[in-house]
């Protein structure tokens, strides 16, 4: 009896994990509240921080190191953003924030995926982005909190119900950005990338989903122009020619880049032009050779391509159109301008003539 009895104290010792795991959970999450210019959707974030409000009542209680925290990083950069406008508010923020710190400091932190997205959701689309979120999330509260976290799936509640078609814009959206990624270093590309995450956050109403969904297309597609070739149309009129043709970068680091170049017919030979230094915020004009086959249009489209041979980035258009005269017909043509001018000029002469008899 007693060696069962030791066996059970035994037991006990090893389920303290278990009870540690059941300890009270103080989940530190919200709606997101900025838009995706970086600019504030509403004003309720000051009234939430207070020491009554929804997410001041996480941070203002009595100290404690039983307690698990599981924390949304979005929501913590969101709010030192807010504590560094020029607002009356921005001291409400700036207290939250350093009460957060402190209250977690001897507890236990788990960070969720950037934005609280969906994780099952998230598992099923994009398995890649999920653990995007979760490092950029670590990275970013480990930051603030100047301390190590635990980054670790399971602590994601709720499920978001986007629909189809935003699922399907949300997908066109990370591989753009993903691709981008691949050719420049600007914190920019992966701080938008992480933020796609907040239109699966659960706690989003179907108004809500909408917004932030429509809004995050229209500034996916404002930071993809910013590294694109421009879209024009050219006249050629000889059998080989050299396009002018422009590169931007507007981002603030330099990139080295490739240019794929694809004619959608026969009528013409471009190659693709390789490994071009962009300088940051510039525009570059580079010249492309093209060898004319045929007369007529074409289309080239035009893209980035990274060091995988990977097409990334915007795709533009290049409108071509070839109007070469043969050279047998250049010569008769001007042949017969020039008999033409002998012509009128022989009748001018023989109308002077026949007035001067006439006198």
């Amino acid at each position: 009896m007693k060696k069962f009895a030791l066996i059970l104290i035994a037991l006990s010792f090893l389920g303290l994990p278990h009870a540690e795991a059941a300890s009270p959970t103080i989940r530190v999450i919200d709606k997101p509240h900025l838009r995706f210019d970086g600019t504030f959707r509403e004003n309720d974030l000051a009234t939430a921080l207070l020491p009554d409000g929804r997410l001041g009542v996480l941070v203002y209680g009595p100290p404690s190191s039983r307690e698990t925290f599981v924390i949304d990083a979005a929501l913590v950069d969101e709010i030192q953003l807010f504590s560094q406008t020029a607002t009356p508010a921005k001291v409400v923020a700036e207290n939250w924030l350093y009460r957060l710190k402190n209250t977690t400091r001897d507890n236990k932190v788990v960070v969720l995926p950037y934005g609280n997205p969906d994780e099952k959701l998230l598992k099923k689309i994009a398995p890649s982005e999920l653990n995007f979120y979760r490092q950029y999330a670590e990275q970013q509260l480990e930051k603030f909190l100047n301390r190590p976290i635990v980054a670790e799936s399971g602590w994601s509640e709720g499920r978001s119900r986007l629909s189809p078609k935003f699922i399907a814009d949300y997908n066109d959206n990370r591989r753009l950005l993903r691709g981008l990624s691949t050719l420049t270093t600007t914190p920019e590309i992966n701080l938008l990338r992480a933020r796609l995450g907040v239109v699966m956050n659960p706690l989003l109403n179907s108004e809500e989903r909408a917004f932030f969904s429509y809004d995050k297309n229209k500034e996916v597609k404002l930071v993809s122009n910013k590294l694109k070739v421009v879209s024009g149309r050219y006249q050629i009129t000889s059998s080989g020619a050299k396009l002018p043709v422009t590169l931007v970068n507007n981002f603030d680091t330099a990139t080295v880049v490739s240019v794929s170049l694809i004619p959608m017919n026969s009528r013409i030979h471009i190659e693709n032009v390789n490994n071009i230094e962009l300088a940051p915020k510039s525009r570059q004009q580079i010249l492309v050779p093209v060898d004319v086959i045929a007369p007529g249009s074409t289309l080239v489209r035009a893209q980035f391509l990274n060091t995988k041979g990977q097409h990334v980035g915007i795709k533009s258009q290049l409108n071509l159109t070839a109007t070469i005269i043969d050279s047998r017909v250049a010569w008769f043509t001007t042949a017969a301008a020039v008999l033409l001018l002998f012509g009128a000029i022989t009748q001018s002469v023989r109308r002077v003539r026949r007035v001067r008899h006439e006198k």
